[in-house]
């Protein structure tokens, strides 16, 4: 199934919007923060573990993102150049 831009903006603006989503990563966020101040000072690959699961998370989420403003985007760019035909 080929996906359209419109729907996958649409479908990534739904799941940022949604309650149990965005819910379900501020949960992993804070366990990934807890686990990481409580590992020992020693413990540096398990840090750097949690911290690329963190950054992970984010990357997730900035994709989401991307998929929303980059129609936005193209829309606007459409209607500007509607505008001035």
């Amino acid at each position: 199934m080929d996906l359209t831009v419109e729907y996958k903006a649409r479908r990534g603006q739904e799941i940022l919007d949604d309650p149990v989503f965005v819910e379900m990563v501020a949960s992993v966020r804070k366990s990934i923060i807890m686990q990481w101040t409580l590992t020992e000072p020693e413990a540096v690959g398990e840090r750097e573990t949690l911290s690329a699961a963190n950054r992970a998370l984010d990357e997730i989420l900035r994709e989401l993102r991307i998929l929303v403003t980059d129609q936005t985007m193209d829309q606007s760019h459409k209607k500007n150049r509607k505008g001035r035909k």
